[in-house]
């Protein structure tokens, strides 16, 4: 039986996990200023073109990992292939910070590292999920838990930062900022192999005690059983291998995945809420490097607290969502509240972008403000996935599991092809245009608006059953 104190357990070194992994990670947007400077070939006339190559590569590689790791999760114990991806991850960040000592300056090296390096990544989120919703999947305040489980993302950039910036200023090299935060998540990867716990053999199928209801079909189907058996046997070996029934029935599962009500809302509303967030997550620290403020030149160091700064408002917006939404059970208004905070989003933004002649206090202000409220919206289009795909209810409960399981991939996948698409449409923008960082913030401004606008008709759902009915958490659910 699983006791409360071995869930606090679970959940801490989950927790600890993916904040390493971030930790891990903060580094390679942190450093870009650094590199467009000092070091070649990113100190070139093409060098921003050139590191938002290496995140668009980066960030593909992990895309494609996400969906191997998924399915390793159905075949391997998932504590060993989070260990796996916390040796992995931190052995290529060393390398990447190594070409500074090693005088590297081939962008195929660091081309193949920032590949190998997302694709290593991809081991963590899977089968932590895994084990999170094992462990916590019937606790009545699981959406919280799994919302406050995003806060750790934000909380590795804050550490992440000030680890960077002690490295840089302790030893004056951008190298060992790389190293410094890859050996932090090996060393959590150490702590993983000692007290992470394994999976129990029971976990794959993750149901509950009740038994599937089977529909007339499925009777039908196994009462000939053996008669299908005996026809099977007797069939051309040649028509047996025409036959492929598994890739038809994904065919038909994705199909009626897609007819969902709300999926293809949410996966492109998703894909434009990335697209806005991984723009400012991996060159918001370039743009602090390139100001001044009150007439003082921002260095790296002070660019890696005003980012500490920024991730601490997107944990602050995190769990302030998480906490709103499990409070207030209100699960049937998403649309309505994304709609609501994107739009604050966009005003502290405008202000936030012409903030920089300000006081220094205010300024941070500002950054903690737009960490808050862009992040808040983030956590929140994410909260809304798990909202859409409960509804799947079918009589076949490995039918449901299917669905589930394929409307998660397609939201979750197009959502990540927008992240894809968002640090390297900022490079373009920095390196062919004569609007700079004006552009880039219209960028990300105008993504969040359009994620906002894709959910007015479901807005408008909502607003008509509040006002036709008493929204209770039951009622609303249906009209997500």
């Amino acid at each position: 039986m699983v006791t409360r104190s071995y869930q606090v357990q679970v959940y801490s070194l989950a927790f600890l996990t993916y904040f390493g992994f971030y930790v891990s990670r903060e580094p390679y947007s942190l450093v870009k200023m650094t590199l467009l400077k000092t070091w070649a070939p990113f100190n070139g006339h093409d060098g921003w073109l050139l590191l938002g190559i290496l995140d668009t590569a980066s960030l593909a590689a992990y895309a494609m990992g996400i969906f191997v790791v998924g399915y390793l999760c159905e075949k391997f114990d998932c504590k060993h292939l989070v260990v796996f991806g916390c040796f992995a991850a931190g052995v290529t960040t060393i390398l990447y910070g190594m070409a500074n000592f090693w005088n590297i300056h081939s962008f195929w090296y660091f081309l193949i590292i920032r590949i190998v390096n997302g694709f290593s990544e991809s081991f963590g989120y899977p089968p932590l999920i895994k084990i999170l919703d094992y462990y916590f999947c019937h606790e009545v305040a699981r959406d919280f838990i799994m919302t406050a489980f995003g806060s750790c993302k934000f909380l590795g950039i804050v550490v992440g930062c000030v680890i960077s910036s002690f490295a840089m200023t302790t030893f004056e090299t951008w190298g060992t900022c790389f190293i410094v935060c890859g050996l932090v998540i090996i060393l959590v990867g150490m702590i993983d192999i000692v007290f992470m716990p394994n999976l129990p053999p029971d976990a794959l199928p993750l149901l509950d005690e009740t038994t599937p209801i089977l529909s007339n079909k499925e009777r039908g189907e196994r009462s000939s059983e053996g008669k299908s058996e005996v026809e099977t046997m007797e069939q051309p070996l040649s028509n047996i291998s025409d036959q492929d029934p598994e890739e038809a029935n994904n065919k038909e599962t994705f199909l009626e995945a897609l007819k969902l009500p709300g999926i293809i809302e949410y996966s492109v509303h998703l894909f434009f809420v990335k697209l806005s967030v991984y723009v400012l997550y991996y060159w918001i620290p370039t743009w602090f490097e390139s100001l001044t403020i009150q007439g003082v030149k921002i260095t790296y160091v002070l660019s890696c607290w005003f980012t500490a700064v920024w991730g601490l408002g997107g944990c602050i917006g995190t769990l302030t969502i998480g906490a709103a939404v499990f409070v207030t059970k209100v699960y049937g208004l998403f649309s309505t509240a994304f709609s609501i905070s994107a739009s604050l989003f966009i005003l502290v933004l405008y202000w936030y972008s012409d903030s920089s002649t300000s006081l220094i206090l205010i300024f941070l202000l500002m950054v903690l403000c737009v960490g808050i409220t862009q992040n808040g919206p983030y956590s929140l289009a994410s909260a809304c996935m798990p909202a859409v795909i409960n509804r799947i209810q079918t009589v076949d409960t490995a039918r449901n599991d299917k669905l589930v399981g394929m409307a998660t991939g397609i939201i979750d996948g197009t959502g990540s092809i927008g992240a894809i698409f968002g640090p390297l449409s900022g490079a373009i923008i920095l390196q062919y245009t004569t609007w700079g960082w004006s552009l880039v913030f219209l960028l990300v401004a105008l993504s969040m608006f359009i994620a906002a606008s894709i959910l007015s008709r479901q807005v408008c759902m909502e607003t008509m059953k509040c006002c036709s009915e008493d929204p209770s958490p039951q009622a609303n659910q249906d009209d997500l």
